[in-house]
């Protein structure tokens, strides 16, 4: 019986008129669309913090992903309170975990008493320590996930921490340079699979939203350059010229990452450019000392004779074990002699050109009389930089220092809370300064620019241009919050060169980088921002976090089509009927172009729709989606003769193809890990006796069809140990199924049955 024959009955039993009947089954049918990847909507009382819709909203997306795909990164601008979203949903979690930078513990802290929400804490540094950490969690939190590399010792623990619990990440810059970094965040609780994603494709566990109109960010103002009106050029050819050092046993490209990291001192000041020339004779001092005894160090050994900045005399000698041959011996007593000399003439034609520092530091108080009556925030990636500053201003009213070694006013050391309470005494929450107190140049290293409050400033500084663009965003993120001044401004120092030279420089960089790209097969993603070239892209306020790639356009459709779907959803059960009926809900809508909209009963939504006359879909894909939602919300309107049945096949074809394609596994993409795990699953089979085969084969099978769908990545990391250890075979496979059945629960992403349409939108012109 089709949907419109159950209406006619109902007309017929209950005198109700049709027309009416019809406009109810549009209402529960754009309802049950409107529930298909959400749950229900969370308490906006947080504590004695009360969310805003807009956060409520998020709240509601990330426990969907959390409750359907076991994690989510949240990935909304600066300032708009990722904390109180990430804790109100950590609030679900009898045993809650927070893994913080060290330097946002107590800020968490004291977000996590105001929301009421009891959860444990961990730093980042100490995953790095390989602190190990006691008792289980229920669910995990991670803020600034970015900082977790792949290849870093953090990331390892972490996915061992989140093999079997949600995992909540965020950060408002996921990708920093490449997406392989926001692969990386997402094969926590995805799996090696991640690797295998194009960027549009991860955007599905990125929750992104759009800022409520009604929340008071301050209007960002386009950057301005800071002319610096000197002309070192000189100092950045003598640079240039320089020739490959003597390098580290292990330096692979060393010569031009140290070529590079002189550039970028030169670019932030004269202080920070003589700090690395110093570093630099202090790493060939050891290597001499090497040399004079035949022997040539690692990379690892010179960091750990010269990260203190002396060379201990005699020392490296004792622990270098690289012994140099006759001819590397002579080559190397050649190279360290050039590279005496070069750096000793580096030095003098550093000494004798003009000092750009002071045409720095008067730019810099140019920006303080531009902006009297402001707090201003002066960022540097260098230490030296940020000291070299410090010395020139120390003496002026209302200057003061942070790095990660000490915070300093005019009158002495401070600590560092008191220095930012001078600062920013409202975002700290304490008792304003007297005058003659008030710190309103406030100089510090990039230690500032993640997850702290600082929105008495209104103008932000960058003293350089960071190896990461989207280092810029972060720092601007510290003052553009709700609370702060109606505009935020923020100045970029240029680099004391011609711009021409400077992008020549840049040029030839990136080709010797893409060269040792090619040669040592190693992508060195540092150069974005060093010329004017996407600089100004970066730090478009119409830009959102300085990161943006293709794949955010994704992410950012995937939270549109969540606030399409929030206008259907107040019709819920508006009839005091349930959303679903005893029957497959179908309807249909007046629309300027034709097609269909389907609800499965996974969750999944799958659209089909014209566009000028070409046919998109059908699918499930976001851009297919979105406009189908905007077509399906006309007028209602009749189904057209075998108009519902000819949409109901399409969607039972789309399904058919999709189950095939998922029972196969032809949608899962495949990893070393998996490859492996598949081979040592034959290998026990074979291995074990065809009278004990029919026993293991249920295990193996549960095994396989764990591999066909996501897993976090430390439970494929288990598994991989469990098939590489010394365990029989059989035994192995037994422990494997354990594992397997430790993942947290997931629907929607490869469902255990096929799936069936639940509720259908026709729309069209009929």
């Amino acid at each position: 019986m089709s949907a419109h024959d159950v209406l006619e009955r109902q007309e017929r039993d209950a005198g109700v008129p049709l027309e009416v009947l019809l406009q109810r089954e549009l209402d529960r049918a754009r309802a049950l669309i409107a529930t298909s990847a959400l749950v229900d909507a969370p308490s906006a009382a947080l504590g004695s913090i009360v969310l805003r819709p807009d956060q409520v909203e998020t709240v509601r997306r990330v426990r969907a992903h959390l409750r359907r795909d076991g994690g989510c990164l949240l990935a909304d601008d600066v300032g708009t309170g990722k904390t109180y979203v990430a804790l109100a949903a950590a609030r679900a979690w009898p045993r809650a975990l927070i893994v913080v930078p060290a330097s946002l513990r107590s800020t968490w802290g004291q977000a996590a008493r105001r929301a009421d929400v009891r959860c444990a804490f961990v730093t980042h540094e100490a995953l790095s320590r390989g602190r190990a950490l006691a008792g289980q969690f229920d669910g995990i939190v991670v803020d600034e996930s970015h900082r977790f590399r792949p290849t870093s010792r953090r990331h390892a623990a972490l996915a061992e921490l989140t093999a079997r619990v949600p995992l909540l990440m965020l950060s408002a810059t996921p990708m920093q340079n490449r997406a392989r970094e926001l692969a990386a965040q997402l094969a926590l609780f995805l799996g090696e699979v991640a690797y295998g994603l194009e960027p549009a494709q991860l955007t599905r566990w990125v929750v992104r939203s759009a800022t409520d109109a009604t929340l008071p960010l301050p209007r960002v103002r386009p950057p301005r350059w800071l002319p610096v009106d000197a002309d070192d050029a000189d100092v950045l050819r003598a640079i240039l010229a320089l020739p490959p050092p003597p390098r580290a046993a292990d330096a692979g490209d060393g010569g031009l990452l140290l070529q590079l990291s002189l550039v970028r001192a030169w670019a932030s000041s004269r202080a920070a450019l003589e700090a690395t020339v110093e570093r630099r004779q202090r790493t060939l001092a050891a290597i001499d000392q090497c040399h004079l005894e035949g022997r040539l160090p690692t990379k690892r050994e010179l960091r750990s004779w010269t990260g203190a900045g002396d060379v201990q005399l005699g020392f490296p000698t004792l622990l270098a074990a690289n012994v140099t041959g006759a001819e590397q011996h002579a080559a190397l007593a050649r190279a360290i002699e050039r590279e005496r000399d070069v750096l000793a003439a580096l030095l003098r034609t550093i000494g004798r050109v003009a000092d750009p520092d002071s045409t720095r530091v008067e730019a810099l108080r140019a920006v303080r009389r531009a902006h009297a009556g402001d707090s201003i925030l002066a960022f540097s990636e260098w230490r030296s930089t940020v000291h070299a500053y410090w010395r020139a201003l120390r003496n002026e009213p209302g200057v003061g220092v942070l790095s990660a070694h000490e915070a300093r006013i005019a009158s002495g050391r401070i600590t560092r809370d008191e220095v930012l309470a001078r600062f920013a005494p409202r975002a700290q929450g304490v008792r304003a300064p007297t005058a003659h107190e008030r710190v309103t140049l406030l100089i510090t290293t990039d230690l500032l620019s993640e997850g702290v409050n600082l929105q008495d400033a209104a103008v932000v500084v960058h003293l350089d241009l960071p190896w990461n663009p989207a280092r810029l965003a972060q720092r601007l993120g510290r003052i553009r919050r709700p609370g702060g001044a109606s505009d935020v401004s923020s100045y970029l120092m240029s680099p004391p060169a011609r711009a021409a030279l400077l992008l020549q420089a840049e040029s030839r960089l990136r080709a010797k980088l893409a060269r040792a790209e090619r040669t040592v097969g190693r992508s060195v993603g540092v150069l974005p921002a060093l010329g004017a070239s996407g600089l100004d892209r970066t730090l478009d306020p119409g830009q959102h976090s300085g990161c943006e790639t293709a794949s955010w356009s994704a992410a950012e459709v995937y939270g549109e089509i969540e606030r399409r779907l929030a206008r259907w959803r107040p019709a819920a059960g508006h009839d005091g009927r349930p959303i679903g009926a005893d029957h497959d809900i179908i309807a249909a809508v007046r629309a300027g172009a034709s097609g269909w909209i389907a609800r499965l009963d996974d969750g999944r939504l799958v659209a089909v729709h014209t566009d000028g006359g070409r046919r998109v879909g059908p699918g499930s894909a976001p851009d297919t989606i979105l406009p189908a939602l905007d077509l399906a919300s006309g007028a209602l309107r009749r189904l057209g003769d075998g108009e519902g049945d000819s949409a109901r096949r399409e969607v039972d074809e789309w399904i058919s193809r999709d189950w095939t394609q998922r029972s196969c596994g032809l949608d899962v993409i495949d990893t070393p890990i998996r490859r492996r795990l598949r081979r040592a699953l034959d290998d026990a089979l074979r291995a074990t006796p065809r009278h004990r085969r029919a026993e293991l084969l249920r295990s193996i099978t549960t095994v396989r069809s764990a591999l066909t769908q996501p897993l976090p990545l430390g439970l494929e990391r288990a598994l991989d140990a469990l098939a590489g250890g010394d365990s029989p075979r059989a035994h192995w496979v037994a422990d494997a199924v354990t594992v397997v059945e430790s993942a947290p629960i997931r629907t929607g992403i490869t469902g255990a049955t096929r799936p069936r349409c639940r509720a259908l939108i026709v729309f069209g012109t009929g």
